[in-house]
């Protein structure tokens, strides 16, 4: 008996493969990921945690030096103002940057490293300038990139050169249709990055507290009458101060704002004759060697301590046993380091000193030269 042959076994049925996601895959999401999002993100938090305390101390010590030096060589009187509209652009910019980022992923990258550089950059001098002024610990004081709640300057500088190591080993993949998307998109990156900077311009300062001093009249100088506002309480403050202190020579101490400040009743007879004054905080070697080197003994001119009252470390002990012990209003911000000498006779100031580290400059001032 023949037996039949067998039917042929069906042929298996191929299916479709699952794409392999492999390591470039991955490197093109972090790429996306990092540039277009984890740095605007990080950008833009701290541009609102500046937009929210809105105060210029907060800017790193080196961003002010160039915003004092661009406002002098323009010629601006006003450095304040000047200062606060500085800030607002800085704002503005880095809310503008962020849309870019997310926006246009053809430069995403390329911006990013571009801030994060610059921020390496300020921080590397704010951390020199602290190891200047204060060895080791003088580098781990406040930033202010993340407000005054933020890390200090080391620890920023380290997730910020973290970050700009990602942005350069992960490229952002681009497509064909980007620069098509990219041209519709320009209208929206304009609209949202004057949004920003419209936010960053309209949110007003900070309003001081101001406790006015007692049994004193209100400072009103009356035209044509002889009016000591120094006999007077003080004006409502400003917002912050921000000055060049050298700006002072030759001009009455009583015609500048921050000076009006000063806490009343003031000395008898002042400003008549001749006084020193020392701007300090209490958390300041500086300060405290200038008091203690020069002002500690016996004076034969009338000398009064100022300070800000805006220290955040341990007080030192005052020095000067027979200076006048004054004090700014709190509240405001006052950007100028310290110590600060005057020297003020007949109500003129006469000379200034910042640089209390050059003893030369300090006697020509204690002497009125």
């Amino acid at each position: 008996m023949s037996s039949s042959p067998l039917p042929p076994a069906p042929s298996p049925t191929t299916l479709p493969l699952a794409p392999q996601r492999g390591p470039a895959h991955w490197r093109k999401v972090a790429g996306t990921a990092i540039s277009r999002g984890v740095v605007p993100a990080w950008v833009f938090a701290g541009a609102v945690f500046k937009l929210m305390e809105r105060d210029p101390m907060l800017l790193p010590p080196p961003v002010r030096t160039v915003i004092m030096e661009l406002g002098t060589a323009l010629g601006v009187q006003n450095l304040s103002a000047w200062l606060a509209f500085s800030m607002r652009a800085i704002i503005g910019v880095e809310l503008a940057a962020v849309a870019v980022m997310v926006l246009f992923p053809r430069v995403s990258r390329m911006v990013a490293a571009g801030i994060l550089s610059l921020f390496l950059v300020v921080l590397s001098v704010t951390l020199w300038q602290g190891f200047e002024r204060g060895g080791v610990s003088g580098m781990f004081s406040d930033c202010g990139c993340f407000g005054s709640k933020g890390p200090p300057a080391p620890v920023m500088f380290l997730l910020d050169a973290l970050l700009l190591g990602l942005v350069i080993a992960f490229r952002v993949p681009l497509s064909a249709h980007w620069p098509k998307i990219e041209r519709r998109m320009i209208g929206v990156t304009a609209a949202v990055a004057l949004a920003g900077a419209a936010v960053a311009f309209a949110v007003p300062l900070r309003t001081v507290v101001f406790e006015d001093d007692d049994d004193l009249p209100d400072l009103v100088v009356e035209p044509d009458a002889p009016f000591n506002p120094w006999l007077a309480r003080r004006p409502q403050p400003e917002s912050f101060y921000f000055d060049r202190f050298e700006r002072w020579v030759g001009t009455p101490l009583a015609s500048h704002g921050l000076a009006l400040q000063i806490s009343r009743p003031m000395p008898e007879g002042f400003p008549a004759g001749r006084w020193h004054l020392v701007f300090y905080r209490e958390d300041c070697d500086h300060c405290h060697e200038l008091l203690e080197m020069y002002f500690a003994g016996p004076l034969e001119t009338p000398t009064l301590a100022i300070k800000i009252p805006d220290s955040t470390g341990t007080p030192l002990e005052m020095p000067c046993s027979e200076c006048r012990l004054h004090q700014l209003t709190p509240g405001p911000s006052y950007v100028m380091s310290t110590p600060i000498l005057m020297t003020v006779v007949d109500g003129i100031v006469v000379c200034v000193v910042e640089n209390t580290d050059d003893p030369t400059l300090v006697v020509e001032c204690l002497d009125g030269t």
